[in-house]
């Protein structure tokens, strides 16, 4: 204002001009590098460490929490990791901008008061407490509705979660459709919440450019009242004061949005971090042995007593009065047992009775409700097999180490021990072979043994084993039990809870037998191995594929890489603005916009118009009535433009908020429609960290930020252009000097970017690592706990932690360097063209010299803020590719003739010449396979470990594609003991068909009706149920699977060992209900030889041919390969009886 008053009252430059010129630099430039360095201090001290931390809070949580599989209320983790910690981080790294801005706008205030009087500066504080109200009320609606859109996001994580963990077995049951339209309601109901959301922020963002223009109009019409005229160094001073008042009137209501969601996001994380955790129930053992002394245990619960406490009496009341229908907690009691310390202990007990609720206890994850649980340290370490074998996402070696120093002579004992060395040697990579999510590329017998070679491996004198047998046939139970016995286990207290005790009872010093929830006892195995009906295992698991060979080229599986190869920028791009509306939608975007920065620009050259009231070389004069009708004339036309321009900003803000919610409903949809339908090779290749992360950060960043980028992007570019423009016309230096900084900056900016690139990578993946190993802890952390690895774990984490850490410190660092940098120059800038035109002879008009200092500050702003979005749009195109390029993997085909819905009618199966690979760089698992199979026919598969038996039925299922073959006729219904989250009832009728007496007949059938038998181990068709059963035993999971195949009634069945799990009883009183109730074709992987002794049909397969073909008498007579194995068995007798009786 000094400068322009100067030039104004001297009509030229004097030294007091230049003195002001120079104290103008010098203050922005040391303003400039304070802030810039307040603002890398803020993230690199504040933000980026308290991410870290919260994070690190997060895993620690739940390395310590109850191991609960209750559906419980919960936040979900996945998005408190990926999006809470970032949203609270960044308010403790910019809530410094809060009393920033107050003391500016205080300021602000003050020189208004000198600059307008008290009158002016009165109208606009009024201006600015009448806007205030609307912010408060606009932030609330606001926060309200992200509040509800959070929700909706931890249900679709949720669902998105569980599928992509469950995809093989939703593939197997034929469940696509239902979990894609199950992703997809979940999504809808975020997509509703999110328009809320939008509008909510649009209304925000529109009153954040409208407010500090009232307060400027209000202030400049005010003063042109009462002074009747408005001089230049007026006009331009305001200008420079509109930031300021933005400051408050827009900085301070974001900051405190950011407060509001920072407050909501402390609150879910403090949810998650009050979680309940495990109690110390262990005592130390005065014998040194583990022994149970009248204890009364049940499964952890989430609920604590304090929290039931807190329940108003009509809540609790409710929540008693809808559980009453429901099965009572499960519980054992009266547990008096010592187990003889260095022996073998064997654990027996009917499907669902308890026996690893018994195991778990010992390891002290469970509530003990009373008595005592001792063991012979408070410190002891457990070796853990749990049912579900839990691997890593390793290697091999990785897994059975797990964290412990190589010791290559044990390892190798270990590896015999556990009939390891001949998998291995099938292995290219051997015991460097990574085994994928969960041990994927292992078969089921494969995972049981390198869990129980990560046991005896360990230095653990407790081994704690659950069910270790039921994926072994006879030969390699044999091999496993004397690893039970021999030298790797002397000494050692080893608990094994198992259907399959006779193998056990030559060596064990104990058995326990668990019945009517509660031990009732305790006996030598020779007074009750009479009483035992054993029947052993005797074909194993196949292992699939591609354990025989890893792919040669696993880079070709990812999707970045194919991305690279096949999905360019520009057509990543094109296919996103077809999804957001193609040309219609950009064709009215960019009228919008042009419309909107010449509506902006005309109110500033309005404001410059304002001066020419002034008389050429004297002084304002007051009476002069043109003068004055001129000068409100202009001032209405700035109003007009002011809400015009307001008024293009919301309907353009509409109509991109439009846009990108059709983009991203479109993309998101075909995205989970395409993976759900990916074949197994990229299933068992493909990180699910990286999955999650395209469903979640990835999808979130389209949803709310790419567009709106794009749209501040194009709006700099436009303001760069129509600013440059105007500068031109009004003088050729300002021209000039904007076009050097342009290259300027243009040079700098490609270094910029040029370094982002790598950095944004490197933080994408570092997320993409944190989910996952995040998920795979999650789902082992009872493994994890019992080994005694709980610092190993936290210790990998922090690694990750920390690469995220150094991410960030670097994109950062580049942020402000970049800011800095230019806004330096525009201070440079502003510098010179003050110089050029103090120096100028020609002109000294102080409207020239104001227009021109405020467009090259604009100028300087414009530009970084360009750069930085072209940064930030470049981060969230690539989001977009990921997405895009997830669209168009190579998806099964989904072709085919359309078919009856009674289709297949008669369940006939016709295979011929078949040929199948799981990749065409890999050998052939299946080798001109040709077979009929009747309808009703009742067909056995059977051969020895890597024949080729589930090839054939995944085959049938067209999970994997032949190479060749000339047909294959009618479909077949897979089952897999696989669960989802919600009820009984949702489990068995996906569709709410069937009717609810039919349901109930099928649970009575498989013996888990609710009320029936044992009351704490049925169901009833409410009862809750967590995603993949986790709540419920193996065992129960078949059996719930077994009575889904009653109630369906398919024309073909595929089963493979569908009653591993089941105790014997159990397992024969369900084939004699399957023979008995299901009189349909019926194919089945057999791993008990006794199954299929009264079959039809029995194929004998071996290194992928069919080697026999027939009745197991016609089988057995022609003493093959069939013959063998029935000699091998220990049920020769039964099956030699069944197939010739």
């Amino acid at each position: 204002m000094r400068l322009l008053k100067s030039l104004e009252e001297n009509s030229g430059a004097t030294n007091s001009a230049w003195l002001w010129l120079i104290g103008i630099s010098v203050f922005s430039a040391t303003e400039t590098i304070l802030h810039h360095h307040l603002a890398w201090t803020q993230w690199s001290e504040m933000g980026i460490p308290i991410r870290a931390q919260l994070i690190m809070a997060i895993f620690s949580k739940v390395l310590r929490v109850k191991d609960s599989k209750e559906t419980g209320d919960k936040p979900d983790a996945i998005n408190l990791i990926s999006h809470d910690t970032l949203s609270f981080s960044k308010f403790t790294a910019v809530n410094y901008l809060f009393p920033f801005s107050c003391i500016k706008f205080l300021f602000a205030i003050l020189f208004l008061l000198r600059l307008l009087g008290w009158q002016s500066t009165v109208i606009a504080v009024l201006a600015t407490m009448g806007t205030a109200p609307v912010h408060t009320k606009v932030l609330k609606h606001e926060r309200a509705a992200k509040k509800k859109l959070t929700v909706a996001r931890d249900k679709k994580t949720k669902a998105v979660t569980e599928a992509m963990q469950a995809l093989r077995q939703i593939k197997f049951s034929a469940l696509e459709k239902q979990w894609e339209v199950r992703i997809e309601s979940c999504r809808q109901e975020e997509m509703a919440l999110m328009r809320k959301a939008f509008i909510a922020i649009n209304i925000r963002s529109v009153w954040k450019v409208a407010s500090p223009l009232i307060v400027a109009a209000a202030a400049i019409c005010s003063y042109a009242y009462t002074q009747n005229e408005v001089s230049s160094s007026i006009i331009f001073t305001m200008i420079g004061l509109l930031p300021q008042i933005q400051g408050t009137l827009g900085t301070v209501p974001m900051v405190l949005q950011d407060y509001y969601s920072a407050r909501s996001n402390a609150r879910r994380i403090e949810m998650y971090l009050k979680a309940p955790e495990t109690e110390r129930i262990l005592d130390v053992s005065p014998t040194g042995c583990v022994s149970f002394r009248d204890a009364h245990i049940a499964w952890p619960s989430d609920q604590t007593q304090e929290k039931q406490g807190k329940q108003g009496n009509e809540e609790k009341q409710e929540k008693d009065k809808k559980k009453a229908s429901l099965p009572e907690r499960f519980e054992l009691q009266g547990l008096n047992v010592e187990f003889p310390r260095g022996e073998l202990s064997v654990i027996r007990g009917e499907t669902g009775s308890g026996k690893s609720l018994v195991l778990a206890a010992i390891l002290g994850e469970v509530d003990l409700l009373s008595g005592h649980i001792e063991v012979p340290s408070l410190n002891e370490t457990f070796g853990f097999v749990s049912q579900t074998p839990w691997l890593q996402n390793g290697t091999i070696k990785d897994n059975i180490l797990f964290g412990s120093a190589l010791n290559q002579t044990r390892y190798r004992k270990v590896l015999k021990a556990c009939a390891l060395e001949t998998d291995l040697a099938a292995l290219t990579k051997g015991d460097e072979t990574h085994i994928g999510l969960r041990g994927v590329r292992l078969s089921g017998g494969q995972r049981a043994r390198v869990s129980l070679a990560r046991a005896l491996y360990s230095s653990a004198q407790t081994l704690v084993l659950d069910d270790i047998f039921s994926a072994l046939d006879a030969h390699v139970s044999k091999e496993i039990f004397k690893a039970l016995t021999g030298e790797l286990s002397h000494g050692r207290t080893r608990i094994l809870a198992t259907h399959h005790v006779s193998l056990c009872l030559p060596q064990a010093k104990l058995a326990v037998q668990i019945s009517n929830n509660t031990m009732s006892s305790s006996l030598n195995p020779d007074m009750i191995e009479a009483r035992l009906d054993i029947v052993e295992h005797e074909i194993p698991i196949e292992p699939s594929p591609s354990t025989k060979e890893e792919p040669k080229k696993r880079a070709s599986d990812n999707p970045k890489a194919k991305a690279t190869k096949s999905e360019s920028e520009w057509e990543s791009c094109k296919s996103y603005f077809r999804a957001a509306g193609g040309v219609r939608f950009a064709t009215i975007y960019i009228i919008g916009l042009l419309g909107k920065q010449l509506m902006t620009a005309l109110t500033t050259w309005i404001l410059g118009r304002i001066n020419s009231r002034h008389p050429e070389g004297g002084m304002y004069d007051p009476e002069n009535t043109e003068v004055g009708n001129n000068l409100w004339y202009y001032l209405y036309m700035y109003l007009l433009g002011c809400l015009s321009a307001v008024m293009l900003e919301f309907l353009l803000n509409m109509h991109i908020f439009s846009g990108s919610l059709r983009a991203s409903q479109i993309l998101f949809r075909t995205m989970t429609a395409n993976i759900i339908r990916m074949p197994l090779l990229w299933l068992d290749n493909t990180p699910i960290g990286g999955i999650l992360r395209r469903f979640t950060v990835e999808t979130r960043q389209i949803d709310d930020n790419l567009l709106q980028t794009l749209s501040e992007f194009a709006n700099c570019l436009v303001k760069l252009a129509i600013v440059g423009c105007m500068g031109i016309q009004r003088s050729l230096f300002t021209g000039c000097l904007a076009a050097s900084l342009l290259f300027w900056c243009f040079q700098i900016s490609k270094g910029y970017v040029k370094a982002r690139k790598p950095v944004k990578r490197g933080e994408s993946d570092s997320n993409a690592e944190i989910l996952e190993y995040f998920t795979t802890t999650a789902a082992g952390v009872s493994t994890i706990r019992a080994f005694g690895v709980v610092d190993n774990f936290m210790d990998q984490m922090h690694s990750r932690i920390d690469d995220l850490s150094i991410a960030r410190r670097h994109f950062w660092i580049f942020n402000r360097w970049l800011s800095l940098q230019i806004s330096l120059m525009g201070i440079i800038l502003s510098a010179g063209i003050g110089l050029v035109l103090l120096s100028s002879t020609t002109v000294f008009d102080a409207s020239l010299v104001g227009f021109s200092l405020t467009f090259s500050m604009g100028f300087s702003h414009a530009t970084f803020t360009a750069v930085n979005n072209f940064g930030m749009l470049e981060s969230y195109m690539n989001a977009a590719i990921g997405i895009i390029s997830y669209s168009k993997l190579k998806a099964e085909e989904q072709g085919g003739n359309e078919v009856p819905a009674n289709w297949p009618s008669q369940g006939e199966v016709e295979v011929n010449q078949l040929n199948v690979s799981y990749s065409p760089d890999l050998p052939l698992v299946l080798k001109d396979i040709s077979v009929t199979m009747e309808a009703g026919q009742r067909v056995g598969i059977v051969g020895r470990t890597g024949a080729g038996k589930s090839s054939l039925t995944l085959s049938l299922l067209r999970l994997i594609n032949p190479q060749s073959v000339t047909s294959i006729r009618d479909r077949i219904y897979p089952q897999d003991p696989v669960l989802f989250s919600g009820t009984v009832r949702s489990n068995l009728d996906y569709f709410q068909e069937v009717p609810k007496d039919q349901l109930n007949e099928a649970l009575r059938s498989v013996k888990l009706l609710f009320g029936e038998g044992s009351k704490k181990t049925g169901f009833t068709l409410d009862s809750p149920i967590s995603a993949g059963g986790a709540n419920i035993s193996q065992g129960q999971r078949q059996l719930l699977c077994l009575a889904r195949i009653l109630i369906r009634d398919p024309k073909i069945l595929i089963l493979d060992e569908a009653t591993s799990a089941v105790d014997n009883e159990t397992d024969s009183w369900i084939q004699d209900t399957i023979r008995s109730q299901f009189n349909r074709t019926l194919i089945v992987v057999a791993h008990r030889l006794r199954t299929i002794a009264s079959f039809d049909k029995v194929i004998v397969i071996d290194d992928g041919r069919i080697e026999e073909i027939g009745s197991p008498a016609e089988l057995l007579r022609a003493k093959g390969l069939f013959y063998d194995l029935v000699q091998k068995s220990q049920d020769k007798e039964f099956v030699t009886n069944s197939a010739f009786n």
